[in-house]
């Protein structure tokens, strides 16, 4: 094998950390819903009915670790350029809906949209965008106070350049967080004592720039966060 066949290797400390944060977050998911399954499989032999809650929670247990799943194949996929595009013709509006309607099923948190009348015409995978906006939404809801709207918004920001941005009103971040918060493992101050692996950011820009587009964000720390994206538009 030559050396341009070899598979990059990851640094075992890398490797380690990954591993370590994973088997965490896949023990701290699958506890929880074995006992509410066992609890559902009493009430059944029982003839009680299943609580709504109770299935509703297992719904969202399968979430969080197929969600995990995943970023880690992902995190693979793109330490070795090996992430799959199907880009085309969509409009932007479209992205934005997408993620908001995707993000919304078995949530109640509150967001809200903000769009153009006119198309936003992009070349992208819709799939790849849809699954950074729901990453972007899913850590503005987890840092917001209870009850304040998230909003996602797509704009025109030049004649050759689309904006999406997701605005939350959290903790915000510092300057030094901001420089460092899509790196590899990096989590915000705000992140401390959540569950979490510290990849979603990574992904989120790894996904963007195979777009040709930039991601970043603006924030005071005490005064929200407003994450964004920029892609050429036609």
């Amino acid at each position: 094998m030559s050396d341009g066949d070899r598979t990059p290797e990851v640094p075992a400390e890398d490797a380690t950390v990954v591993l370590a944060a994973a088997a965490h977050e896949i023990k701290n998911a699958l506890g929880p819903l074995g006992m509410t399954l066992q609890i559902a499989e009493r009430q059944l032999l029982a003839g009680q009915p299943i609580a709504p809650a109770d299935l509703a929670f297992t719904r969202a247990q399968v979430r969080r670790l197929s969600g995990l799943v995943d970023d880690l194949l992902d995190l693979t996929r793109a330490d070795l350029d090996a992430l799959a595009f199907r880009p085309g013709p969509v409009d932007l509006r479209a992205v934005a809906t997408e993620a908001v309607e995707t993000f919304r099923r078995g949530r109640s948190a509150l967001v809200t949209l903000e769009l153009p009348k006119t198309p936003l015409a992009v070349t992208i995978d819709l799939g790849r965008m849809v699954q950074v906006l729901v990453n972007l939404l899913e850590n503005a809801v987890r840092y917001s106070p209870a009850g304040l709207p998230v909003v996602v918004a797509a704009m025109r920001k030049s004649a050759t350049t689309a904006r999406l941005e997701v605005r939350d009103r959290g903790p915000g971040l510092g300057a030094d967080e901001q420089a460092r918060i899509f790196g590899r493992f990096v989590r915000g101050t705000a992140a401390e004592g959540t569950s979490g692996l510290g990849i979603g950011l990574y992904l989120c820009r790894a996904i963007v720039e195979r777009h040709g587009g930039t991601i970043g964000v603006d924030s005071v720390a005490g005064g929200g966060a407003t994450f964004w994206i920029e892609i050429l538009s036609g």
